[in-house]
């Protein structure tokens, strides 16, 4: 019963949107079309969304998702920039909790229709001189809904054209571990951007597209898309992890001047903060049809919590990096990487900050115990809560969702601010020592008194993290290692 109700909310909000989709559906059927005019349309752009056959309405995650769905920006944790070298656009996010993500994208930055070099022997480049845009965007989750809006100027592509500005509006939800669906309304107020002696150059209606993600198995994921006006559909099927995907897509237009029909090839590869994506484009009325872009992710990941009263970010004046066996505190290697920016950022040392996750999880970002914690801190969901994340009420906690966006315990990096936050705060209960945290953060602390003893258990767990954090400092390479293993669980 617990469980039933713990879904009820997805459900709610999926029969609202489904039921919104609906109703936009036959209000734009209703519509008089203008799909024949070729200069109705702004152009796409984004090189993984094309990639995708143009099915980034229900998926779209990164820096770009304003060109496709500005709801995507809403699950953003770090700052995200992408530069489509194919198309010279610029797209900047920076989530700022618990404000919202905030998005910047400015279209056709270049001088010519190539990058770089207007030549024949130049593969890349496909974007037309002109239609330039300039866009600025803000997106926030509410619950199991992300919402997001788009305001900025668009130009036609001829000497002369004035700016014009327009709107875009886009609602995201996941109804499950396997499905999401997505609507963007675009040029919501309708635009039309004028020559300067007054002549109209081109003229954007209303947009509606819906889209829809399928997600089967972790690495299998099939996007579609369904523009009603003008009428379009696109689907795709994507094939990896975040660190490394490949897919092929294709796009179905149903107008008179546009290409009845095209396909895309391509990849995408994300390490440590640093992106590329590659689409072969095989549309007909391009001749150059190689798509190419680069990103990287930058700063921290942002506090986890809605409620800013239930993180403590600045630390205690209780040091923390010494055991009461040490006499002396012990310098850290000198790493940059993000997991040691966190570690800093909680003022903990970083072999035992290791030390905690080997000890809990073995950095595996689903483990569950047979008490029900989860993720690299083995969170309870109680406690979980309590520090702001979102965890449904389980039925049976041994058995939770191991999807990040029902259960935020399974996001590395707000499982592990968490983890960290709630460390702090038992070091503080119990005044500075080291051995009665650890074993409060093992046993609980109803089982540990502020003058101690410890239980059997809470001592054996103290003691393997501090044999632990021990071993780190006294091998480098294998400090290394683990480093190098949650970072790349962090990116």
């Amino acid at each position: 019963m617990k469980n039933q109700l713990s879904t009820l909310p997805y459900r709610k909000w999926g029969l609202l949107l489904v039921a919104a989709a609906f109703l936009l559906f036959s209000y734009f059927l209703g519509q008089k079309s203008t799909s024949s005019d070729p200069i109705n349309l702004r152009p796409e752009v984004g090189t993984r969304g094309i990639g995708l056959g143009g099915a980034f309405i229900s998926s779209a995650d990164d820096a770009t998702s304003p060109l496709w769905n500005p709801a995507g920006l809403a699950t953003l944790q770090r700052g995200n920039l992408i530069y489509d070298l194919s198309q010279g656009a610029v797209s900047l996010a920076y989530p700022i909790k618990p404000i919202g993500t905030f998005g910047v994208n400015f279209l056709d930055l270049n001088g010519g229709d190539r990058f770089l070099s207007d030549h024949v022997a130049n593969p890349i480049g496909s974007f037309e001189l002109g239609n330039n845009q300039a866009l600025f965007s803000y997106a926030r989750k509410f619950g199991p809904l992300q919402l997001g809006a788009s305001t900025g100027y668009s130009r036609a592509a001829y000497y002369g054209s004035r700016w014009a500005q327009n709107y875009d509006i886009g609602v995201l939800t996941a109804l499950n571990t396997h499905f999401a669906v997505g609507i963007r309304l675009r040029d919501i107020s309708g635009v039309t951007i004028r020559h300067r002696n007054g002549q109209v150059l081109q003229t954007f209606d209303q947009q509606l597209a819906l889209g829809a993600v399928l997600t089967p198995h972790p690495l299998i994921r099939w996007h579609n898309r369904l523009d009603i006006t003008p009428l379009c559909l696109g689907t795709s099927l994507e094939i990896g992890s975040d660190t490394i995907a490949a897919r092929v897509g294709s796009t179905f237009t149903f107008g008179d001047e546009a290409p009845p029909q095209s396909w895309s090839l391509g990849f995408s590869l994300n390490q440590l903060g640093k992106q590329l994506h590659y689409t072969y484009l095989n549309q007909e009325n391009l001749e150059h049809k190689h798509l190419v872009s680069i990103g990287m992710s930058f700063g921290t990941t942002q506090p986890i919590s809605h409620k800013p009263e239930a993180v403590v970010l600045s630390a205690p004046q209780t040091p923390i990096s010494k055991s009461a066996t040490e006499t002396e505190k012990r310098e850290q290697p000198k790493f940059t990487d993000t997991a040691v920016q966190i570690a800093k950022q909680y003022d903990i040392d970083v072999d035992l900050m290791l030390a905690i996750i080997y000890a809990e999880s073995n950095f595996n970002l689903i483990a569950v115990s047979k008490n029900g914690a989860g993720g690299l801190m083995q969170m309870m969901p109680e406690t979980a809560r309590e520090l702001g994340l979102t965890v449904p009420k389980y039925q049976d906690k041994r058995k939770p969702k191991l999807d990040s966006y029902i259960d935020e315990r399974f996001d590395p990096h707000k499982n592990l601010h968490a983890g960290l936050t709630y460390f702090k705060r038992l070091l503080e209960k119990y005044r500075g020592n080291l051995t009665l945290a650890l074993g409060a953060y093992n046993i609980g602390p109803g089982k540990v008194k502020v003058a101690g003893p410890l239980i059997s258990s809470g001592k054996k767990y103290a003691n393997k993290v501090l044999s632990r954090s021990q071993h780190y400092r006294d091998n480098a390479a294998q400090m290394e290692a683990d480093l190098k293993r949650l970072e790349a669980l962090l990116n």
